[in-house]
């Protein structure tokens, strides 16, 4: 591989052609289903899903096909394949599903408005996790460009992971028989801690999503006259959370939801802490004087990635203030989101917060608890020599450092069911997003000089991928 003609490769085109190609992404609004209940009327998923098969098609890459597959009831999946030159076959797993547009983008900047301030290119989609797909075609352009051996490529670029996938099990049962069972499996939709090496994911969290509703009430009553003697939804509310988090510091009290966290994991964390410090939170936008939970950098990123953390993300019940009338509510409902680390059970996390909250209701209001989603979390298993080398040869050409593992503190749920499908295939999870790109939030962005430097990286591993043994 030669480092000289692979960047000046890729700043070429990326500039003619994948910027303008992902800009033309962006414009798309193709929110995820869970957030725009007639997607099928809107169209707009197909829509990216079409165009970036046009585009893929338009970039003259031998052996690639590209196909939008549908099915009934279900989100539209972009399949591509690339004949290889050797036995070796690579998944590259992304989304073009999108998150809702949210408030706050700073004035000139929109979600579905490309724009490039600063060598970043924002835009809903942008980060997350649009350009993967567009790095890969880069990536596999310059290898056939200088005749360098790649292996058979399998891209599946589903259309609802902001929404569970619910429909990749599907498709993957569908189409897996029609091409060679993978031995790498490559997915750019996670976060680096800064644009100076390449960063690796070596865990996921899980998740348990449901609603917690309080009823006491019928209707609304004055409360002057009920406060007092009708017990108040919300008091209720914080009675319940007590019962599965400690107020004070944060615990989660459900005993399922807790693992025995690996010496390995203690070992990388302290590595990260000690050169990061506070430094690798830096992106969060605290509010002068707002301490976060502990000094201690280690124990926060512990606290992110493998311990399990309680947020209320949603509540209805309360009127804005702007109406809110002196009556005591009927009821309080709250969205409650739990973060589950790596080899815990979901589904037995969900039975015992069920069991938690609706046992011996306080003044035996009407208390339940509703599953609306689980997630199981991913821990990686060591990875083959080959591997390793490649990704350390990579980060250290083209970042000029050695990579870093670091866990997220997020879900991807497609993971564990791909590792599930593919038991022996080696996993990368890595990516362009760092500190700055604010996914799911107000301007959304992505650092141009640091997804050119993870494609090249992308085509440095795929080169040794193709040959090793």
């Amino acid at each position: 591989m030669h480092t000289t003609k692979l960047i000046k490769f890729v700043n070429q085109f990326w500039g003619n052609s994948v910027i303008p190609g992902l800009s033309e992404f962006i414009r798309i609004p193709a929110k995820s289903p869970a957030y725009d209940a007639d997607w099928e009327k809107h169209g707009a998923l197909d829509a990216a899903a079409h165009f970036m098969a046009t585009w893929a098609d338009s970039q003259n890459i031998a052996g690639l096909k590209a196909e939008v597959v549908h099915a009934k009831n279900r989100t539209p999946l972009l399949y591509v394949e690339i004949a290889g030159n050797t036995k070796n076959t690579a998944l590259f797993y992304g989304h073009l599903d999108k998150m809702p547009e949210s408030n706050g983008w700073d004035k000139h900047l929109g979600p579905w408005k490309p724009v490039i301030r600063h060598n970043h290119l924002y835009g809903r989609g942008s980060a997350d996790d649009g350009y993967g797909f567009f790095s890969l075609i880069t990536a596999i352009k310059f290898l056939q460009k200088e005749q360098i051996p790649h292996g058979h490529i399998v891209v599946l670029i589903e259309s609802c992971e902001e929404s569970d996938s619910a429909d990749l099990g599907y498709y993957l049962d569908r189409l897996k028989k029609h091409f060679p069972r993978p031995n790498l499996i490559i997915c750019l939709d996670v976060g680096a801690a800064d644009y100076h090496r390449l960063w690796c994911t070596d865990s996921l969290r899980g998740i348990v999503d449901g609603t917690l509703s309080i009823n006491v009430l019928k209707k609304s009553i004055h409360s002057g006259v009920a406060s007092g003697v009708v017990p108040s939804s919300f008091r209720i509310a914080r009675q319940l959370l007590d019962r599965i988090e400690d107020h004070n510091t944060g615990k989660v009290l459900i005993k399922s939801a807790h693992t025995k966290i690996p010496k390995t994991i203690h070992k990388n964390v302290q590595h990260i802490a000690k050169i990061f410090g506070k430094k690798i939170f830096a992106e969060f936008p605290l509010i002068k004087n707002v301490e976060f939970h502990t000094n201690d950098p280690k124990e926060l990123l512990l606290n992110r990635t493998w311990r399990p953390t309680l947020s209320v993300i949603g509540a209805e019940g309360l009127p804005a203030i702007k109406d809110a009338a002196s009556a005591l509510r009927p009821h309080t409902t709250l969205q409650l989101s739990l973060r589950l680390p790596p080899g815990t059970d979901p589904k037995k996390v969900a039975k015992e917060l069920k069991q938690v909250l609706e046992k011996n209701p306080p003044h035996a209001a009407k208390v339940k608890f509703t599953l609306s989603a689980i997630m199981t979390g991913w821990s990686e298993r060591r990875l083959d020599a080959w591997l390793k080398k490649a990704i350390q040869h990579a980060s250290e050409k083209y970042f000029g450092r050695p990579p870093l593992t670091i866990g997220c503190g997020g879900s991807i749920g497609v993971i564990p069911l791909l590792q599930s499908k593919f038991p022996k295939a080696q996993l990368l999870l890595t990516g362009a997003a760092g500190p700055d790109s604010n996914e799911h939030g107000p301007n959304e962005s992505l650092y141009l000089p640091a997804a050119k430097k993870v494609t090249c990286c992308i085509a440095e591993i795929l080169a040794q991928h193709a040959t090793h043994k």
